[in-house]
């Protein structure tokens, strides 16, 4: 990124959450991300964190279902050494007993915060329900499994998954001018490390389900509709879908904001999305309202719903042509830092392979037909949803509005 006084340097291992299969290995790879920045053979903790801080830098991490994320933001005259702080705590890290007893706690409070998070209690809640294998258990584990785990534990998940051949290095920024340098420098700091036999992570099926948290001290009921749709085998699988699901609840001209919203006034917030792995898909569409107004709101998505399916409400060129330029803006826009630029190459490498050509991004959202949206909304509304609720016990039974999805 020419001009541009800062860079991220980031490493991407290409196992998470989902490479967890025992129940006690819930929460591993999260935990052991958290242990990495506690020490290694040459650091300790503060000469990881503090020393970049110290020069106006940011390190931090993420554990997701398929990756865990280390990275670095430095100003440019800082680049080699953000690079050695990354390559020493994915490839060294000492996890100190001491340290492991404190970060359990830390860990389980982390977990209980998000128990008071009702959009999160609910994702959580949804992935339960709908979900075997892989994707269905917390990324962060249980408070059992967390408190219950063990320096070996974690040993053993980094010798068997932090590894070369299961890595993506991803840098981007200011300084980067001279390939060479750069590849040379990753070449020393990355080039001893050691090659291992991966295990495969657990595969996901979708199930239908019907769920409700019960939450009595929330002044709103939230609600998810939950539906499968076809995993993702190449980077056009499910740009259509992702284009209808916008139609559908991206923004303040989406159809449900207008309808649900604005028209009816029966919610705050709504919104619809989709993520798709190699595995397993979902759409979804979110929303929360007063307990009061949660059969109403329901009925409301189910005919709004019902309509598209049966052709009454059909796609308009105009809805396309807006969030076509929607997503583009987002896309494009979104690459505007340093940190979201890795991040975005780095994991569309892992889920894909090679690097993304933008043009081609582009071209292939531009490509997607009216009948193609109308394909796409047809294969999500194929089934009845999943149905999932957060908060006050309400009196019609979920299944029951599954019925009202024709």
């Amino acid at each position: 990124m020419p001009g541009f006084e800062s860079l991220t340097i980031a490493a991407y291992i290409k196992s998470g959450s989902r490479n967890e299969v025992a129940a006690r290995d819930f929460g591993v790879a999260h935990m052991l991300e958290h242990m990495a920045f506690k020490g290694t053979a040459m650091r300790d903790k503060h000469q990881i964190t503090t020393v970049l801080e110290n020069i106006g830098g940011v390190i931090n991490a993420y554990t997701a279902w398929n990756v865990t994320a280390y990275f670095a933001s430095v100003p440019t005259p800082h680049r080699d050494l953000a690079a050695d702080i990354i390559a020493d705590i994915v490839q060294n890290p000492s996890i100190p007993d001491n340290e492991l007893i404190k970060e359990k706690l830390v860990v389980t409070q982390e977990i209980k915060s998000y128990e008071d998070i009702p959009d999160a209690a609910l994702e959580a809640a949804a992935l339960r329900a709908i979900f075997r294998g892989g994707m269905q258990h917390d990324i962060a584990g249980s408070v059992e499994s967390v408190m219950a785990m063990t320096r070996d534990q974690m040993l053993g998940f980094w010798r068997s998954h932090y590894a070369a051949n299961n890595c993506v290095i991803a840098l981007s920024g200011g300084g980067l001018a001279d390939t060479t340098q750069v590849l040379e420098m990753l070449e020393k700091l990355f080039g001893g490390w050691r090659k291992a036999d991966v295990p495969k992570y657990d595969n996901s099926t979708y199930q239908s389900a019907t769920s409700h948290v019960q939450k009595n001290e929330l002044s709103h009921s939230y609600f998810k509709a939950v539906w499968p749709i076809k995993p993702v085998v190449a980077r056009e699988s499910n740009i259509a879908v992702e284009l209808f699901m916008a139609i559908l609840g991206a923004g303040f001209s989406s159809r449900l904001f207008q309808e649900i919203r604005e028209k009816r006034g029966l919610v705050y917030g709504i919104s619809a999305g989709a993520m798709a792995y190699e595995d397993v898909g979902i759409a979804a569409i979110d929303a929360n309202t007063e307990p009061a107004k949660l059969p109403e709101m329901v009925h409301a998505i189910a005919e709004l719903c019902n309509d598209i399916k049966s052709g009454a409400a059909p796609m308009l060129s105009e809805e396309l042509a807006r969030v076509k330029e929607m997503t583009k803006g987002a896309l494009l826009m979104g690459l505007q830092t340093t940190s979201r630029r890795a991040d975005f190459f780095a994991t569309r490498s892992i889920l894909f392979g090679g690097i993304d050509d933008m043009q081609k991004s582009v071209d292939l959202i531009d490509a997607v037909t009216l009948n193609d949206i109308t394909a796409a909304a047809n294969d999500v509304f194929a089934m009845r949803p999943s149905i999932i609720t957060l908060g006050m016990e309400h009196d019609l039974p979920a299944s029951d509005w599954q019925g009202w999805f024709k």
